[in-house]
């Protein structure tokens, strides 16, 4: 990060803003999208992520990564709409297919698109449900990519400490979710797809085994 141009956005000047924040403007998108899941939601939380920044700028006290801080904020301003939503008992979310990760064709389509859809709404109920730590753990090093050692550098702890987070956090996920195996090891994009596929399993298979 440019001190110089934290100090000049500090002051008021919105062009050191926008170039503070050029880097960061990807980050803050993902993150929004991985725990939204709805174009629309993401881009307008990305943009309140992007406000409350600005606002709070004089309150950045430089004691964690700037990368971090602006991390933190992006996922409280997620978190908050989800506590909306629920309130107003409603997750509107676009179908995945027009964001890339439409599943493989397999059965018919439409009952397996539509069974893709509700898993990634549970999957992000469920990971809006965990410890802070925990989720945070895993949003960056499941979902983002990256690795342990850029992850601690960005939460300020070990890496062993995020792979004991990211461990405890999968084992929650999995209680909640009702999972009888551990979440995959995938990349980004097929990560999500592969929760739903093996929670549609598990739920077929309780079906046949009940009398």
């Amino acid at each position: 990060m440019d001190s110089q141009l934290l100090k000049k956005a500090r002051a008021g000047n919105e062009e050191a803003f926008e170039q503070l924040m050029r880097p960061m403007e990807s980050l803050i998108w993902r993150v929004c999208w991985h725990y939204l899941g709805q174009r629309e939601a993401a881009e307008d939380c990305a943009q309140e992520t992007m406000l409350r920044v600005w606002r709070g700028l004089s309150g950045y006290r430089e004691d964690s990564t700037f990368e971090s801080w602006v991390y933190r904020i992006a996922a409280n301003q997620c978190l908050d709409l989800l506590r909306k939503q629920k309130r107003e008992k409603s997750v509107p979310l676009e179908p995945l297919r027009e964001q890339g990760f439409d599943p493989p064709d397999a059965g018919p389509g439409t009952e397996i698109r539509v069974l893709a859809r509700e898993e990634q709404r549970r999957l992000r109920e469920a990971l809006a449900g965990l410890p802070e730590e925990q989720r945070d753990a895993l949003v960056l090093t499941q979902l983002e990519g990256w690795s342990y050692e850029r992850t601690a550098g960005v939460l300020g702890v070990t890496e062993g400490t995020v792979k004991s987070r990211v461990s405890r956090g999968k084992e929650r996920l999995k209680e909640l979710l009702g999972l009888d195996r551990a979440l995959p090891e995938q990349s980004a994009a097929s990560r999500e797809l592969s929760v739903a596929k093996v929670v549609q399993k598990n739920r077929r298979g309780r079906k046949e085994a009940r009398p």
